[in-house]
Formats: structure tokens, C-alpha cells, sequence
């Protein structure tokens, strides 16, 4: 009789215990030395099975990347929608990010620090839809910082959204090198409470928010 066809459930199961090998043989070795046969050996199954989820290794790649920023994604969501004031949120979502990182460092590796492909590099193959997948995915997570700072400030047009997008990323290369050093340990070898040092630094960003509306509703700033 032929074999019945697997549930969904299982399906789900397989992809992502082929998509967790494949994340720690990058972290472990790159991504260039990643290959089809060496997940298939690591999991003790064919790599023709690996073929029946998942294309090519560029396809794993972006997949990998994709979960992360979806796990990112939920994370924000969860904590910010737990306030309702703009600033709240934002400062809710920058505890999360590093929170994030701290908590899948594997994850944080390949989506901000390894050099893998990423979409650009994908433009005009064959790839590229879902490569665009996992790009619309990050920039989600990007939005929900946007969103609660252009409700916050006043005004709006083209000059405003340029604006808030400078501001949030002015922010980002701080947080981003909060949590690499926290992943390192190198902090850890220079201060004796890391996390109370976490802590003030990302209040310290939150302020510079609040000064920079001061300055708007002052005058002294504009789009």
C-alpha cells in the first residue's frame, strides 16, 4: 500500500528541524560551507528529502532569515501592544529588540551580523520573490518603530517621514552594538553589572527622543 501522506503538522516539524540545522552549521562554519549533504548527514536523512522542502541553499538562507525577523516581528508586537501611549511603545520595543538578540543570538547573527546573502544580492535570479519576502518581513519590523514616532510628532509629508526615518535609524547602530557586545561578553569584561548597564543605555535612547520632540515643539529642530 502506499505510504500516507504526512500531516501537516509533521510536515511544519521536518522544515523546521531542517532550517535549525542549517542555522547552526552557519554560525558554526559560514554560510559558504553550508551544503544540502552536510544537513542531510547531520540529521541522518537523504538529501533528496531535504529537496522535497526546500530548493537550494540560498532558499534556506532566506527562510532562516525570514523566521528570525517573524519571531522579531511577534516579540515587538507582543510587548509594545501592551501600552497604549506612543512613547511607552517605543520604549517597550527597544527593550525587546535587545531582548531579541540577547535571547536568539543565533538568530541576531544572520539577520544583522554574518555575511550571507542577503536581497540585493538576489536581485534578477531566479530566488529573488522570495529573497523580496524576507526583505517586506524586515522592513515590518522597521514599521513598528516608525509607527509610534510618527504618531508622537507633529506635522506630517514627505520632509516629516524622512525625518523619522533618520531618527530610528540613528537608534538602530546603538542597539544593534548593545546587544553584539552583550553576545561577545566583551562587556562583560570591562563592567560589573552588564545589565543595569543595558538597562540605563536604553533609557538613555528614549531620552534622546524626548529631547528631540522638545526641540521640535521648541522650534529649535525641524523636518
Amino acid at each position: 500500500m502506499p505510504k500516507a501522506p504526512m500531516a501537516q503538522e509533521e510536515v511544519e516539524q521536518i522544515r523546521a528541524r531542517i532550517l535549525d540545522t542549517a542555522l547552526e552549521i552557519i554560525i558554526e562554519e559560514g554560510f559558504k560551507s553550508l551544503s544540502v549533504r552536510k544537513i542531510a548527514s547531520r540529521l541522518g536523512i537523504t538529501a533528496t528529502t531535504i529537496y522535497n522542502y526546500y530548493k537550494n541553499k540560498d532558499e534556506l538562507n532566506l527562510m532562516i532569515r525570514m523566521r528570525g525577523f517573524e519571531k522579531l516581528h511577534d516579540l515587538l508586537t507582543s510587548r509594545a501592544g501592551q501600552f497604549e501611549d506612543h512613547l511607552d511603545r517605543l520604549k517597550a520595543m527597544v527593550k525587546a529588540y535587545v531582548e531579541f538578540g540577547r535571547n536568539f543570538p543565533s538568530y541576531y547573527d544572520i539577520m544583522f551580523n554574518l555575511h550571507t546573502p542577503k536581497y540585493l544580492d538576489y536581485v534578477g535570479t531566479d530566488i529573488e520573490p522570495v529573497a523580496f519576502r524576507e526583505k517586506e518581513n524586515a522592513l515590518k519590523c522597521l514599521a513598528l518603530f516608525i509607527e509610534p514616532v510618527n504618531a508622537w510628532l507633529p506635522g506630517d509629508g514627505e520632509s516629516k517621514d524622512r525625518f523619522v526615518l533618520h531618527q530610528i535609524v540613528r537608534i538602530w547602530p546603538e542597539l544593534h552594538g548593545i546587544v553584539t557586545l552583550y553576545n561577545s561578553r566583551l562587556f562583560h569584561e570591562v563592567m560589573d553589572d552588564v545589565d543595569a548597564f543595558v538597562e540605563t543605555r536604553t533609557d538613555e535612547l528614549i531620552e534622546r527622543v524626548m529631547v528631540m520632540k522638545k526641540r521640535i515643539d521648541m522650534g529649535e529642530l525641524s523636518y
